[in-house]
């Protein structure tokens, strides 16, 4: 109870650093952050359930969660907002009859979305999971196309791991290939692996909505300080 009340009390301590610093920053620089959108991107939905637990707890249930709990703390920041899904849905075309075909039009069609949404960071919202039951911790990878995407990155690994995580030594990385939407974005995008549903401890917190509404605002205010920087 009282590490939950230091860490409260911590995070809102971070808020109003960051408020006070946003006002500090030249008006130009203001108006460019109000500009920005940032889309949120819940990982998986509907027919693809993203990785699943050992309890059965499926991938894009808490992808889901979080990233509502994102939206709403970037908005109590100021900050404009778009998701890409919005409930549990895959956003594949009509057209679409096999389970592969759903995935590959989902996947194009959350590409599609980053490339119209003008001036936008993509943030994509993900759980990790591995054979090693001993891996833990929060990690950001980013789009290799442009150096915003490893800046907004380490913005958010830093928050996270500064306010919510300080045993996670993880580093922030680039994305290879198997990140479709990383792989190919030319705007600022990330894609944060928040835990391990592989780890025990980690789906316990993760299933958690305490713990949920902490790490959206570790994010939020990783994202808010690339905005200001």
């Amino acid at each position: 109870m009282a590490a939950s009340v230091l860490l409260l009390l911590i995070c809102f301590s971070y808020f109003l650093y960051s408020f006070h610093f946003s006002l500090a920053v030249s008006s130009d620089s203001a108006d460019a952050a109000q500009d920005v959108t940032v889309l949120i991107d819940a990982g998986h939905g509907g027919v693809d359930g993203g990785a699943a637990a050992g309890d059965g707890t499926e991938e894009k249930h808490i992808n889901l969660q979080i990233a509502r709990l994102l939206e709403q703390q970037l908005g109590a920041m100021g900050i404009r907002t778009a998701m890409t899904r919005t409930s549990d849905v895959s956003i594949h075309d009509s057209s679409a009859q096999t389970i592969r075909e759903k995935k590959v039009s989902d996947i194009h069609n959350r590409m599609q979305l980053m490339e119209e949404t003008e001036n936008c960071i993509f943030v994509s919202i993900h759980q990790n999971k591995y054979s090693d039951s001993a891996l833990s911790g929060t990690q950001v990878f980013y789009s290799p196309n442009t150096t915003a995407s490893a800046q907004l990155a380490q913005t958010i690994q830093d928050s996270v791991q500064t306010l919510l995580q300080p045993e996670n030594s993880r580093e922030i990385e680039k994305s290879g290939s198997s990140i479709y939407l990383l792989y190919y974005a030319q705007k600022p995008a990330v894609l944060v692996e928040c835990g391990f549903l592989s780890n025990a401890e980690d789906l316990r917190k993760l299933k958690d909505e305490t713990y949920q509404k902490q790490l959206a605002f570790c994010i939020a205010a990783g994202i808010l300080e690339y905005l200001n920087t």
